[in-house]
């Protein structure tokens, strides 16, 4: 009996290392902003999402956390001041990439007038105002939750059919 364990044991320890070997980071990347919706208070941007899955299996992927950043008008410094907070938040919605497939999800990004503050002026004076887009997304695989991260630097431009560069 204690032998039949052992070699159970061993064998699913043998498998759980064999699958943790395979299963592959996604790339997770924000293709770009776009502008969704606008009214008298505020509007809605669309943060497009590219999730390209390497693996042989489904991926399901929910809670991406979010933070979106603007440029301050006028600066010409790279560190953390040079940007402004301009929404965070969290999408609930499953996200799910079949195995060796990309897909572009449009995540909503919901925003008042007043969020603009510093960077609205290269907005208005411009038409552009650079932004910077990071947060992490929770990926279910076979062999339990992965936290993958993402990060983005571009360039919103106001009628660009794109939004970035």
């Amino acid at each position: 009996m204690r032998l039949k364990m052992t070699a159970a044991l061993t064998a699913a320890a043998l498998a759980v290392s064999a699958c943790s070997g395979t299963v592959q980071r996604p790339d997770i990347e924000l293709e770009g902003v776009t502008l969704g919706s606008i009214g008298l208070a505020g509007g809605t941007l669309v943060a497009n999402i590219r999730v390209h899955n390497p693996n042989r299996f489904t991926l399901r992927a929910q809670d991406l956390r979010y933070q979106l950043f603007l440029r301050k008008a006028g600066s010409t410094t790279s560190g953390d001041s040079a940007w402004t907070r301009f929404a965070e938040g969290t999408y609930g919605d499953t996200l799910t990439v079949r195995a060796g497939q990309t897909r572009t999800f449009g995540i909503p990004v919901s925003f008042s007038f007043g969020q603009l503050a510093g960077a609205g002026r290269g907005l208005m004076d411009y038409g552009r105002v650079d932004y910077r887009a990071e947060g992490t997304v929770d990926v279910r695989t076979p062999i339990g939750l992965r936290n993958v991260p993402f990060h983005k630097v571009g360039t919103f431009i106001m009628g660009s059919t794109s939004g970035s560069r």
